[in-house]
């Protein structure tokens, strides 16, 4: 791991090392580009190559899509005790979710209107469930049951054909999920986008992936609506002098298994226990699991800065925009109070626990995406619609509001319209 004295006058050349923000690959943008488009001209055929290539799988039409045989037959192949796992995990979304729906049903009066605010769910949603280093179910039912909750009626998963595993066919059935396909990467997101014969397009694509289908997300959000950057994952763990050096070693070990560009930082203002956590991590990785995954990242992408003050912690924090932000102190309010740009905040418990637990969603903006935006949500999956109900008074006592407005805006209709409708009232 790299190691950084942080003061207010160094953030952006640390900012850069540890993001090492470059200018985008043209080729990359090109290959990725040429995928989509041999995807919207040649359909599956299409696909069946790209699986192929990139898979190593010599993938038949009529075997994209899963069976629902073949997802019964899952349930012979997990254990009791999984399956409890993924249906405690999606009632707990479902708590989370249903709640934030909740709330945003709302009525009110103001001025002689009635306002209504109400929702409406998309027709269709994609959901991209990633490969690489493992295999997702938790991510299927993060992006697939706050769907259901929202009240989408078509849930299609896509996931690289090596990743089928019995758990992720019984999450699917579990979540409510109409449609699965063993189709992977960029291939899968044009897929999604723009249809095939087998495959039928959506409204919307969502969930996690590697820097190819992030990208591949970039470029179709110009037909169909996205999500977010969602990937490689982050976390930046803020933790005090009081801290437990190993609970933070493993909790930098435990994000870095996802692979070997998750971005992995720690950052206090106490040297001591930063001097610490790099000794455990050092330790730690030399008996750990996926051992290759693990230091690969840390190596690569881990690092650890000691602050001057909590005020340059707040501003680094800010600027890197992380996907999770750990808050590890006592005094954990008087951080997370000044903080503006993050996908998740935890206190005082590793993130693992909003992976597996807690219900709210780990589908969340990478890449400084969090300026912009929090987490997945079933807002995601929902249209807000507004509904005006006008009184008499409310529509007489407006004019002069309107009247104003329109006259300045030199929209004379506009005020005509009103106008008739309050001489006739008042007749």
């Amino acid at each position: 791991m790299k190691f950084f004295s942080l003061g207010k006058n160094n953030i952006d050349c640390i900012l850069d090392e540890v993001r090492k923000v470059s200018d985008s690959d043209t080729e990359l943008d090109k290959m990725i580009f040429n995928i989509i488009q041999d995807v919207k001209k040649k359909g599956d055929e299409a696909l069946i190559e790209y699986t192929k290539q990139f898979d190593v799988v010599s993938l038949k039409q009529q075997f994209f899509r899963i069976s629902d045989a073949e997802a019964r037959k899952a349930y012979d192949k997990v254990s009791e005790k999984e399956i409890h796992a993924l249906n405690t995990l999606k009632s707990n979304i479902e708590t989370v979710e249903q709640k934030t729906l909740d709330r945003l049903c709302i009525s009110f009066r103001i001025n002689g209107f009635s306002v209504r605010q109400i929702t409406k769910p998309l027709e269709s949603i994609g959901c991209y469930i990633p490969g690489g280093k493992a295999s997702y179910p938790s991510t299927l039912l993060m992006t697939a049951v706050p769907a259901k909750v929202a009240g989408v009626n078509r849930i299609v998963v896509v996931t690289p054909p090596s990743k089928i595993t019995p758990l992720l066919l019984v999450a699917a059935d579990i979540a409510g999920v109409s449609e699965i396909y063993r189709i992977g990467g960029v291939q899968a997101i044009a897929a999604l986008a723009y249809g095939t014969e087998t495959i039928k397009p959506v409204d919307k694509v969502i969930g996690p992936g590697n820097a190819y289908v992030t990208r591949a997300k970039t470029i179709v959000s110009r037909d169909i609506q996205v999500d977010m950057p969602a990937g490689p994952t982050e976390i930046i763990i803020y933790a005090d002098d009081k801290s437990d050096p190993r609970s933070i070693a493993l909790d930098m070990i435990s994000q870095a298994e996802h692979g070997p560009d998750s971005i992995c930082g720690l950052i206090t203002c106490s040297s001591e226990l930063a001097e610490k956590v790099m000794s455990e991590v050092s330790i730690l990785v030399k008996s750990v699991d996926r051992k290759e995954i693990v230091v690969s990242a840390l190596d690569d992408k881990g690092f650890v800065l000691v602050a001057d003050s909590k005020d340059t912690v707040v501003n680094f924090v800010n600027r890197f925009a992380p996907e999770h932000f750990e808050v590890i102190s006592e005094n954990f309010n008087s951080i997370i109070a000044k903080i503006k740009n993050v996908g998740l905040i935890i206190v005082n418990s590793p993130s693992v626990l909003t992976d597996y637990y807690v219900g709210v969603n780990h589908v969340l903006p990478t890449n400084r995406y969090a300026m912009y935006r929090g987490g997945l949500t079933v807002v995601d999956f929902v249209k807000l619609i507004r509904i005006v109900i006008a009184s008499k008074s409310g529509v007489i006592r407006s004019f002069p509001t309107v009247e104003a407005l329109a006259l300045n805006e030199g929209l004379i209709n506009h005020m005509k319209s009103v106008e008739y409708m309050v001489k006739n009232y008042e007749i």
